[in-house]
């Protein structure tokens, strides 16, 4: 593939994904609320817990994914497609008996969990249904969604989350039907099986049109693909983990050492951080199977090329989102659960969230390049500094200030920021990116949307505070301030940010998207 044909691919592929996840989340809001009106609270948390179950179970297959990505992505390079058949129909197998295990276990354990989740006995068919019924379609998913994930390998990227797109909203749509037709909770999981049943066999498909010669067959299981589950996989599966332990290990802390009000207050103070953090790392997505293809074939400085121009986007977009919550924490929040006793600490929390995850996203396209070049045990460097930061952050608060909710919020965002910047310098230094080049092309971008939010705010807050807007005007007020924000930041990027050469470029995209 061409350098040109390449980023233009790259460019389609973070588009889709950012924009599907958006529209992902956006789905999912309105949802509970009709849920709730047509199923009972106790139904509602049967349901929730079904997902906090499977999540556990989930946990198990964290490398599997990437490997697929991975190595089809190599393969595919190389145009070893004999190669493919066999990583496919090895991972088919290990991850099939792992459902098998997995589903068995979870059969026989049922009579536990039941009491284990204090499940009215009224409940227990319900809950033997809706627990079997979810696992069994996520195992389907976790198997069968390897053709997902070849199609991901093959820079398919774009295709496959229309696939995706399309089946979440079937879903949606079945939801509401169902309930509306008095189903009840068991609408979830039939709406929930229908969309993974029609997006496996549109991957399927669409596999079998990009590789003719797709063949599965468990004589070509061997030891050779084995081996990459294994240790590559196992690597991304403990990296895997201990994100996600880390990813909220604020909530443990804090659950510890002051009580379940100050999780309340981190739960709501980081959920627009959080989901904005969503949105814009999806885009990290498309950044292993480009790098894989660039690494197979030699070409270091296209590595390097789409490492910082993806880097620099990434920033910008994620100040973007951040640089507007930030200043406006205080509004954004009185609009969404008005006053309350711990607004206050609600709105400190969001601004050290910010930061935090700002920066825990951009280790994403390195974290991708290590897992691209085949050294996936690098990526434990940005976890292992923020353990580092984290620990040193709170012996000193043992010995200074004490510990509140704000506190340790302080502390998370300073380890996120300070060991996703070691992280980055190290590896921008293994690349052979200057550190002056990445101030300039890639912090400041994402830094600059603060000054414009921190700007508007300071001169129309005494408007703001006149106006004494109720939650329902201040929601509309909110929004054509984003707009505006918005339209200045990305105006003043391309006005003084960009050379005029990434000027062309930006208008050629936006053309072809026209």
């Amino acid at each position: 593939m061409s350098t040109k044909s390449q980023s233009g691919s790259f460019f389609f592929n973070t588009l889709a994904q950012t924009a599907g996840r958006l529209l992902y989340l956006l789905s999912r809001v309105g949802l509970p609320p009709l849920i709730l009106h047509y199923v009972s609270l106790d139904e509602y948390g049967l349901w929730s817990t079904c997902f906090l179950l499977i999540s556990y179970v989930s946990m198990g297959a964290f490398g599997v994914s990437n490997v697929y990505i991975r190595y089809v992505a190599e393969y595919s390079v190389k145009q070893q497609y004999d190669a493919i058949n066999g990583l496919v129909s090895t991972g088919l197998m290990l991850t099939f008996v792992f459902s098998v295990l997995a589903l068995g276990g979870v059969w026989l354990a049922m009579p536990l969990l039941l009491k284990s989740f204090n499940v009215a006995p009224a409940l227990y068919h319900t809950a033997e249904v809706l627990i079997l019924g979810t696992l069994a379609t996520m195992l389907l998913d976790m198997t069968l969604g390897a053709f997902s994930y070849v199609l991901h390998g093959l820079q398919k990227i774009a295709e496959q989350t229309i696939v995706w797109i399309v089946s979440f909203l079937l879903e949606t749509a079945l939801i509401v039907l169902l309930l509306v037709y008095g189903y009840g909770v068991t609408s979830l999981l039939w709406a929930f099986l229908a969309r993974y049943i029609f997006s496996t066999v549109f991957y399927i498909i669409l596999c079998y049109r990009a590789i003719p010669t797709l063949h599965l067959s468990l004589g070509l299981v061997k030891r050779e693909f084995f081996s990459r589950f294994l240790h590559y996989g196992g690597i991304l599966q403990l990296s895997g983990l201990l994100s996600v332990f880390m990813y909220s290990i604020e909530r443990v802390i804090a659950g510890y050492l002051t009580g379940l009000s100050a999780i309340a207050v981190l739960d709501l103070g980081q959920k627009f951080p959080v989901m904005a953090s969503q949105v814009f790392s999806s885009m990290n997505a498309s950044f292993l199977p480009a790098i894989t293809e660039a690494h197979s074939l030699g070409k270091q400085k296209d590595i390097e090329r789409l490492y910082l121009q993806g880097l620099r986007y990434l920033s910008l977009m994620n100040g973007l989102a951040m640089g507007f919550l930030a200043p406006f924490a205080v509004w954004l929040l009185h609009a969404w659960i008005g006053h309350g006793d711990h607004l206050e600490s609600t709105v400190a929390v969001m601004f050290y969230a910010c930061a935090g995850y700002q920066l825990n996203v951009m280790t994403g396209p390195l974290s991708a390049y290590y897992q691209g070049i085949n050294h996936p045990a690098r990526t434990f460097g940005y976890l292992g500094w923020q353990i580092v930061f984290i620990i040193g952050g709170l012996a000193l608060a043992w010995q200074y200030t004490g510990f509140d909710v704000i506190v340790i919020a302080a502390i998370t965002m300073w380890a996120r920021v300070l060991s996703a910047l070691v992280y980055l310098w190290r590896g921008n230094a293994q690349l052979g990116v200057r550190h002056r080049l990445f101030i300039r092309a890639v912090l400041l971008p994402g830094a600059m949307p603060y000054l414009w939010g921190y700007g508007i705010m300071l001169a129309i807050e005494p408007w703001l505070l006149q106006l004494h807007a109720e939650r329902w005007l201040l929601i509309p007020i909110l929004g054509g301030v984003g707009v505006v924000y918005t339209l200045l930041c990305v105006s003043f990027f391309y006005q003084y940010m960009c050379k005029s050469a990434e000027q062309a470029q930006i208008r050629q995209r936006l053309r072809l998207k026209a």
